[in-house]
């Protein structure tokens, strides 16, 4: 073992109260991040990797906990703090692949999908076929386009702006309010995306209406069931080209607003 490895374990055991906080930060940001917490990643490798995270963040950064002193009571508040600040900035990128889910959602109950669901190998959960399959494709544009390392490296950047026991998060009003809009504006979002979609299936119904006035023995349902499946996945194929603009936008206002939740949890 050379010098600079011993050095750092001496620092880590010599601080090791300090080193515990930074670890929290990063398993509240590691619990909920896409794709890197997936439930079929083993919990000892999120384990592991969230120390390889701590550590890199313990030895390159100069930090410290605040100079007052802590009771056990106020240490436990601290780490709280601590996983709330790094909850927080994971659950802003969890939101973002929720938008894609709950597309395909949108999706499979206009083309006749919604009583069809497959299961997630990251969630485990029974989710929509377009839903999963539109995840599975933003997950490796999030990995492809290198998102990922400007979301850790936002993180990381967040003990620079946001030092240990300084961030406002319990109570914080104006952090509240801007997460709810961000949440209201990828709503939005995932209406303006699936409405290719949406505006061909209604298209589609409104023919079919006419149609069974004008010949009220046609069986709609046989009939528009495999009309409204066909062309659901024509759209779907014709605009796919169109997802990773819509992603590269969406990752651009992503960093934009986990800076934005970095600078809101500042006290």
């Amino acid at each position: 073992m050379d010098m600079a490895a011993s050095q750092t374990l001496i620092d880590i055991f010599s601080n090791v109260d300090v080193f515990l906080v930074v670890f929290v930060r990063v398993m509240g940001f590691m619990l909920v991040l896409p794709v890197m917490s997936g439930q079929n990643i083993p919990i000892f490798a999120r384990i592991g990797l969230s120390l390889g995270m701590a550590l890199l963040a313990f030895t390159s950064n100069a930090i410290e906990l605040p100079p007052y002193e802590f009771t056990v009571i106020g240490f436990g508040f601290l780490i709280l703090q601590e996983f709330m600040i790094g909850l927080v900035i994971g659950f802003v990128v969890m939101m973002l692949f929720s938008l894609f889910h709950f597309v395909g959602q949108l999706v499979d109950f206009n083309i006749g999908f919604a009583m069809v669901s497959v299961a997630d190998p990251f969630t485990r959960q029974q989710l929509p076929i377009t839903g999963n399959f539109y995840f599975l494709i933003v997950s490796i544009f999030f990995v492809w386009s290198g998102a990922l390392h400007a979301v850790i490296e936002a993180f990381f950047v967040s003990y620079e702006i946001l030092h240990i026991g300084e961030a406002h998060v319990l109570g914080n009003a104006v952090l509240t309010f801007f997460v709810f809009e961000t949440i209201i504006g990828y709503f939005v979002l995932a209406l303006r995306i699936a409405l290719p979609v949406t505006g061909a299936i209604m298209i589609v119904n409104i023919v079919l209406g006419i149609l069974v006035k004008a010949v009220p023995q046609m069986n709609v349902f046989v009939v528009g069931l495999p009309i409204k499946v066909m062309l659901g996945m024509i759209v779907i194929y014709l605009t796919l080209p169109q997802l990773q603009t819509a992603f590269d936008f969406l990752m651009n206002d992503l960093i934009v607003t986990i800076w934005n939740i970095i600078g809101g949890m500042q006290p």
